[in-house]
């Protein structure tokens, strides 16, 4: 910026300081006035000039009129002698020391406009310097753009042209580089947030609450786009990357794809022996940021459902995951931060991912299909195949496994000595309702049994049902109700009918 010591160093003017202010005031423009009060056109900065024609020498309202430029923060008083006064009047001299600002005297030779034109001059040599300051340090941006500059250097470099503070910052609120003053600077205000990219995944923020320059605002512009020129590189290669494992994932769901072929993409990835298949459903938007959030090792093992028609709204993607309860509790509480639904599918070796997938598709219609209920306030849910179908799921893994190998939780209620498999997955199938189970009386079970048995062989229809109990339609839907408490299991899901059914044969096979 133009000073005033630069404006009085000018030999051709002439002028001599009388009263100094703060320092070296920057000067932002000049202006005449013979008003007593000019405060109102001002904005700061200026050169106000007078020859004081509306006031006498000893006139009192000098300290107002000093009083009125102090309070614009004026840089200067330029008072022209000869023309209505001889000299500086004292009074003017007194009120500017007062108020500390500073005061000039222009000689009666120089006319007030020749002043103005050499304050214009030095403004224009000062935004021309600062121009060439601007493309000088635009350049090295971009020459730190080619040679690969990391983002904290990029911010460095735009400190150190602009005097700001600033920090690159994620969707999140997280700052990922920043200048070691941006924290304080921050904390006072007006920091201004720039999106380098569509999704403003990615923030530059500018932090500072002196006013921008025009080379300022040009010089951050051009690091903004050496910053998103870079980050988008790095976002093309992220993005090929996850698309090769993208489809590795897809085939491995499939079963067209062997495991080995992990090792091309990771080779020092250790495979495990049993994974889970996860699929996860919610808002096309959130499964999207679901896919793109950075992932290492196993955890890159996603893929998009393939030729998903689901609701409008709704999307589907998958997850490979490691058998183990740490890796599935991160699994689960990462779709959960993204308010996705999740059904984890049975375990199966690397050659049998097939099983695994269509164990959780098999459950996907247990999920809401509403799209607007993904919108709402809500607990992201969690089905487990093998756990919530207990009955069918071991059912299928009975093959040689034995008893050891299947749930034994519901034991207890067995008589000693009877722990027979059969008898085990239907007590914690059938609840109260199981043949082996105490808590119901035997006329009181056996009522609610012969109510179950009513609407299977009915094939699900009430009216029939309640017809062959010799019973109303609202005693049969009550007795239902109960049922479904005391199961833990809802006649409306396929699953869950499938296993109360069996149940019930199974036991009916002791009789």
């Amino acid at each position: 910026m133009a000073t005033l010591s630069q404006l009085l160093a000018m030999p051709d003017l002439g002028l001599r300081l009388i009263q100094a202010g703060p320092g070296d005031p920057e000067i932002s423009w000049s202006s005449i006035t013979e008003l007593l009060d000019l405060s109102s056109y001002l904005e700061g900065g200026e050169i106000i000039m007078t020859t004081g024609l509306a006031l006498a020498p000893d006139d009192p309202r000098w300290r107002d009129f000093v009083a009125s430029l102090s309070r614009a923060q004026v840089a200067a008083i330029g008072f022209g002698i000869g023309v209505n006064h001889d000299r500086v009047p004292q009074p003017l001299i007194a009120a500017a020391s007062m108020y500390r600002v500073a005061l000039f005297e222009i000689p009666l030779p120089v006319p007030f406009i020749a002043v103005s034109k050499a304050i214009a001059a030095l403004i224009r040599a000062d935004e021309l310097r600062a121009a060439r300051g601007a493309l000088q340090a635009q350049q090295r941006l971009l020459d730190g753009a080619r040679g690969g500059q990391r983002p904290a250097e990029v911010l460095a470099s735009v400190a150190q042209a602009t005097g700001r503070q600033l920090a690159l910052v994620a969707s999140d609120g997280a700052v990922l580089a920043a200048t070691a003053g941006f924290a304080a600077a921050n904390e006072s205000g007006g920091t201004e947030h720039i999106a380098l990219d569509r999704e403003s995944s990615l923030r530059l923020a500018v932090a500072g609450n002196s006013p921008l320059t025009p080379e300022g605002h040009a010089v951050i512009a051009a690091g903004s786009m050496v910053l998103s020129l870079s980050l988008r590189g790095d976002s093309a290669e992220e993005t090929r990357e996850r698309e090769r494992w993208e489809r590795l994932t897809s085939t491995l769901l499939e079963g067209t794809g062997s495991p080995s072929s992990v090792a091309i993409l990771a080779p020092s990835l250790e495979l495990p022996s049993r994974v889970r298949a996860i699929a996860v459903q919610g808002r096309a938007e959130d499964v999207a940021a679901w896919r793109r959030r950075p992932r290492s090792g196993l955890d890159r093992l996603i893929s998009p459902a393939a030729g998903h028609t689901g609701a409008p709204g709704l999307a589907l993607a998958w997850q490979l995951c490691t058998d183990s309860e740490i890796a599935l509790e991160q699994s689960l509480a990462v779709a959960a931060s993204h308010d996705l639904d999740a059904v984890v599918g049975r375990p199966a070796r690397l050659g049998e991912i097939p099983l695994s997938r269509r164990s959780a598709a098999a459950r996907l219609r247990a999920l809401s299909t509403t799209a607007p209920l993904y919108t709402a306030p809500r607990v992201p849910q969690t089905l487990w195949a093998d756990r919530d179908t207990p009955l069918l799921e071991a059912l299928l893994g009975m093959g040689g496994a034995g008893p050891a190998a299947l749930p034994t939780a519901e034991a207890s209620a067995l008589p000693a000595g009877a722990i027979d498999p059969r008898r085990v997955l239907s007590v914690r199938v059938l609840g109260p309702l199981s043949l082996h189970d105490p808590q119901l009386g035997e006329a009181d079970r056996e009522l609610l049994r012969e109510t179950l048995r009513a609407v299977f062989e009915a094939d699900g229809q009430r009216g029939p049902a309640a017809a062959a109990l010799g019973i109303h339609r609202n005693t049969l839907r009550d007795r239902l109700a109960r049922i479904e408490r005391l199961t833990a299991r809802s006649l409306a899901d396929a699953d869950d009918r499938a296993e109360l059914w069996l149940a019930l044969r199974l036991e009916n096979m002791e009789r």
